[in-house]
């Protein structure tokens, strides 16, 4: 129902329009149809577009994972059957022919999401993984901000344990010498030794797109067998800025957003080291809400993960419009012809 309430159909309860068996007998099937159908369409949405690829992707990837968080691969599996099978039986009837290949691509992004979602969830909550946090214990972010050398609190409502300057810096170092590049790692130890790193936020952005994904090669999960076998191999992931079209833009100049709008700003991209448990739930196309890092011996860090959005990531304004009517002057002319309104209603 709420699919449906989303798309523009009114599932709302029909009060007093109750019919009686005496009453169906002077009726059709189709007239029984409609007088006993629980979803309407009102007459002032006949007029608007109709896009059941658009809808079915904006309500999986912006609504569902948001609204009702599934807890398991089955409950993801069970709202994107529903919705693919309800699609399947327009389809088999041929409800609306003249709809046929929007149907079967909105078909298609049920199978898309029925991939993503859950690895988007189980990478919100295992992110940001432990190189990322080691890097924002030690150069800045959230995790930074939230460390006490030698904590003693006692946390009684949660069993999360804060890194070690020592751990972190030994997660960072054992990463580097792994899987960085010679120059980046030249790059670390002298500004180390000058005690130069520095870590720079990057302003306005919501976080990254992930555009590929490199698992650890057999190189690196042997350095990590044979020096640091208590770690896990880090693998890379690049990326590019992303901004959510879902939040409130971003105050830029006239110049920067028109570049922005046009797809003409410099895309720089960013390179993350991972580890090899999360790089499985990652993929190309996937938008990681978060804070990013740059330090300035040449690679990025993320910060803590607040959401993940699926490759067909699709924002509407549909949500916002439920149980909305237009507006009626009671005082001029229009009173009158409000009474025309809402009449016509036909079966959705």
């Amino acid at each position: 129902m709420k699919y449906l309430a989303y798309g523009g159909v009114n599932t709302s309860q029909k009060m007093f329009q109750g019919v009686e068996d005496r009453d169906m007998k002077d009726m059709d099937a189709e007239d029984i149809l409609v007088a006993r159908g629980q979803a309407t369409i009102n007459h002032d949405h006949s007029r608007l577009e109709i896009d059941f690829n658009a809808v079915v992707k904006g309500f999986l990837t912006s609504v569902f994972p948001f609204f009702f968080n599934p807890q398991s691969e089955s409950e993801v599996k069970l709202a994107t059957d529903t919705i693919r099978n309800f699609l399947s039986y327009l389809l088999y009837h041929d409800v609306c022919p003249e709809h046929k290949q929007n149907i079967d691509d909105a078909r298609g992004s049920c199978d898309v999401a029925a991939k993503e979602i859950w690895k988007n969830t189980q990478f919100t909550a295992q992110g940001p993984g432990h190189f990322n946090i080691a890097a924002s214990t030690l150069f800045g972010g959230f995790f930074y901000d939230n460390y006490v050398e030698d904590n003693q609190w006692e946390n009684k409502k949660g069993e999360s344990v804060f890194m070690t300057i020592e751990v972190a810096s030994k997660v960072v170092k054992v990463a580097l010498a792994g899987a960085a590049s010679y120059m980046q790692v030249k790059r670390y130890d002298e500004l180390a030794n000058a005690e130069g790193l520095e870590a720079v936020c990057v302003e306005d952005i919501h976080g990254f797109e992930v555009t590929r994904v490199h698992p650890p090669s057999a190189r690196v999960r042997e350095f990590y067998k044979e020096h640091a076998p208590d770690l896990y191999p880090v693998g890379k992931i690049y990326g590019k800025a992303y901004r959510d079209p879902g939040k409130p833009k971003y105050d830029l100049g006239p110049e920067e957003s028109l570049e922005w709008e046009q797809c003409s700003a410099p895309e720089e991209e960013f390179e993350f080291f991972v580890e090899e448990h999360l790089l499985e739930h990652c993929y190309p196309g996937m938008k990681v809400m978060t804070t990013v890092w740059e330090l300035n011996c040449g690679f990025h860090f993320f910060d803590e993960v607040f959401s993940s959005y699926c490759s067909i990531y699709t924002v509407l304004a549909n949500d916002l419009m439920m149980g909305w009517k237009k507006p009626r002057d009671l005082t001029g002319k229009d009173a009158d012809d409000s009474s025309d309104e809402g009449v016509g209603d036909e079966e959705s």
